[in-house]
């Protein structure tokens, strides 16, 4: 066996010069240790001993800096959900001198009964890049590299299929924090109708994502009852609550379903319960959009008129329909119920007064630079890009099973199947040759160290690993992580792949008994492509081209035929790319303004196959008109989709300006009319007017007898 060419021993390096040990590093050989041991470790043999740690430690002097190292340490392990137990001394119970820590090797590796096909592993890794933007990115990323150590090779993925799931409320990482913990938290909530938040002190129990928008179900602490809140209403920052317990949590009707289960059940039954009955002009981009989400028969309808149609449509919240019906402008009447309606007139009227007057003056701001904010983050990082310390320890548990498992394997092997540069395998084998445990000698030693054939990784660019120490199999996912997979799972099971529900919940069973706690209350609201998404998804797979009626933003009709590439959903919203033979380049087509989709009997352009699609769902043009905004600094994440960018803050910074880059003004005045009272054009002048008569004209259906002006005899 050869040997690493520094020395014999990592203990004589450090002897002769002292050894800087990076923080995953360090981690990785806190983790090794307390594997390794089954009596526990104090925290004094922890500091003495432990790599990363006895290079500072002080035998005679102050520890203080090095024990709060230690205590957050303690945090970020248990963060990443390695279960990481204290015992207590028989001798002096209560003593947190004599406390000893320990990671029982039964906790930490993955049940012998948790396994995965093929095709499951196909369908876990689109479930974890479902996660690409916000709050559960990282766990995603971190349970994939886990998936990876498993050595299962996954079948052939779901065609040109790009999820997306977003949560880009401000408050969704710190309640899923206190979920997580247990914490009540405080915040402030704008109710519907009102002008001044209420403070809310609520214990977290699920976030549930129901007709595209995220929900906090919780328990409010004041009234000791659970309550679902909007996470869009939540008002400032999010607080935790210090010695402040839950309230213990009764079962009530809903019996033995989880929380987030009981969530969406009680929000699908407000939606089923609350029904608008609206009229849309024919042929309009309200009455393609709105088509499928007609419901079924209720009330019973009368015969259509031939320029207008009715429509009944289920809602959860009032406000939010109010916001997107206002959007549609003239196109939209409504009839009932009349809260609505009034909902709707007052938003067409504070968008109509506020774009009625010349362009208001600038006050003094200061420029604050953001950098644009891409539908579509990237899809993986570059392998230049430093990880976090949670990152790379997750990546050396997961890479030392894998090399166990594996046997001999080449180093270009292993960069194809972790996503990562040949160069950084490289750098990760050697730390993990050179890591090891503190052994009965407390000195690591040649025995208590990770070995590999040094003569093969450095000639031939092999990796065998020839001893191992501490751990051997694939971690748990934390609760977390299998939280991120299983919502991940929920929102794919509207995939017709995916229709067999038995066997996405055998799959989400098996995360969940693999997971170190039970996972995190997170769900998505399963929903219903339609068939158009049916259409194209089949069209995509057997590589022929697709034929559709399409309504662009500027409500022109067109025939397009188009060769499909790549299906994509944003949340509740789903969009097809592909060449388009009219346009005769790449566009992007949003499924619900298509109508009569069909499969032609014309197979895929050659050409389609080699173009190579932007990460960004939607790319910017030269023709592109730069639209100069005003809305509250908070509000900023509703335009994320846009890419805002040359922002500013005004004054004291509650307000801000931005610019954004818009095709035409027509997508212009459904954005801004859906956000009336919250985003105002300041310029162009022309953007602003188009605004004020889309408004206007929308306000106009709402006098005299109440209905539409192509409606009437």
């Amino acid at each position: 066996m050869s040997t690493p060419p520094e020395s014999e021993s990592r203990e004589s390096a450090t002897e002769a010069k002292p050894l800087l040990v990076t923080a995953p590093e360090r981690l990785f050989s806190l983790v090794l240790a307390l594997v390794a041991t089954e009596s526990g470790l104090t925290k004094a043999d922890i500091l003495a001993n432990v790599q990363g740690y006895r290079q500072r430690f002080s035998s005679g002097g102050s520890n203080e800096s090095l024990e709060r190292q230690f205590e957050r340490d303690k945090d970020d392990i248990r963060e990443l959900g390695i279960p990481l137990e204290t015992i207590e001394s028989p001798d002096d119970p209560g003593s947190n001198h004599f406390l000893r820590y320990r990671i029982p090797k039964g906790l930490y590796d993955l049940p012998a009964d948790v396994t995965f096909t093929p095709d499951e592993v196909s369908l876990l890794k689109l479930a974890g890049t479902v996660w690409r933007e916000g709050s559960l990115s990282g766990e995603s990323r971190r349970a994939l590299m886990k998936l990876n150590s498993l050595g299962v090779e996954s079948s052939e993925p779901v065609l040109g299929y790009a999820p997306l799931l977003r949560t880009q409320d401000q408050s969704f990482e710190p309640l899923s924090k206190a979920l997580d913990r247990a914490q009540v938290v405080a915040f402030l909530y704008l109710k519907p109708g009102e002008t001044k938040p209420a403070r809310r002190e609520v214990s977290p129990r699920a976030l549930v994502q129901h007709e595209g928008r995220w929900h906090l179900y919780a328990t409010d602490e004041v009234a000791h009852s659970p309550r679902t809140f909007l996470l869009a209403r939540i008002v400032g920052t999010v607080s935790v609550l210090a010695n402040s317990t839950p309230t213990p949590i009764s079962v009530g009707a809903a019996g033995n379903a989880t929380d987030s289960a009981r969530a969406l059940l009680e929000l699908d039954a407000l939606w089923a319960s609350n029904v608008a009955l609206i009229v849309v002009v024919s042929g309009s981009d309200a009455a393609v959009r709105l088509a499928a989400r007609q419901a079924a028969q209720y009330p019973a309808p009368r015969p259509d008129p031939p320029t207008t149609l009715e429509r009944s449509l289920h809602f959860t919240d009032l406000n939010i329909l109010a916001d997107e019906l206002a959007g549609f402008g003239p196109e939209v009447f409504v009839e009932s119920p009349l809260a609505l309606r009034t909902a709707v007139h007052d938003r067409l009227v504070a968008a109509r007064d506020a774009h009625a007057s010349a362009l208001p003056a600038s006050p003094p701001g200061r420029t604050q630079r953001r950098r644009p904010t891409p539908l579509h983050a990237q899809t993986s990082q570059p392998a230049s890009q430093p990880r976090v310390a949670g990152d790379q320890l997750t990546l050396l548990l997961s890479l030392v099973p894998f090399l166990i498992d594996q046997g001999p394997v080449t180093v270009t092997e292993v960069a194809e199947r972790f996503g990562l540069s040949v160069e950084r395998v490289r750098a990760l084998v050697s730390l993990i040759a050179l890591s090891g445990i503190p052994g009965e000698t407390r000195q690591y030693l040649h025995g208590d160290l990770f070995d590999i054939l040094w003569d093969e990784f450095e000639t031939n660019d092999r990796i065998v690993l020839t001893h191992q120490v501490a751990i051997d199999d694939s971690p748990r996912f934390s609760a977390r992580e299998a939280a991120a997979l299983i919502a991940g799972l929920q929102y794919l099971s509207a995939l017709p792949h995916n229709a067999d529900t038995d066997a996405i919940a055998s799959l989400m069973a098996k995360l969940t008994r693999g997971a170190s706690a039970p996972p995190t209350q997170v769900a998505v609201a399963q929903r219903d492509a339609g068939t158009t998404r049916e259409i194209v998804q089949a069209a995509l797979s057997t590589g022929m081209q697709v034929e559709f009626d399409y309504l662009n933003a500027r409500g022109d009709q067109e025939h397009r035929l188009v060769d499909p590439l790549r299906i994509e959903s944003v949340d509740n919203d789903w969009y097809l790319r592909g060449w388009c033979h009219l346009r005769e380049a790449v566009r992007t087509f949003r499924l619900d303004r298509m109508t009569g989709p069909l499969i032609t009997a014309a197979p895929r352009s050659s050409h389609a196959l080699d173009l190579l699609l932007p990460d960004t769902l939607f790319q910017p043009s030269s023709d592109d008109v730069d639209v100069r905004l005003e809305l509250p600094t908070a509000a900023l994440p509703l335009l994320a989709d846009y890419r805002p960018e040359r922002s500013e803050v005004v004054g004291a910074g509650a307000r801000t300006r931005t610019t954004l880059r818009v095709a035409h003004a027509h997508v212009l005045k459904r954005l801004v009319t859906g956000l009336a009272g919250i985003v105002t054009v300041l310029e162009p002048a022309e953007a602003r007017k188009v605004v004020f008569d889309w408004a206007a004209a929308g306000l106009a259906q709402y006098a005299g007898d109440n209905r539409p002006e192509s409606d009437k005899g």
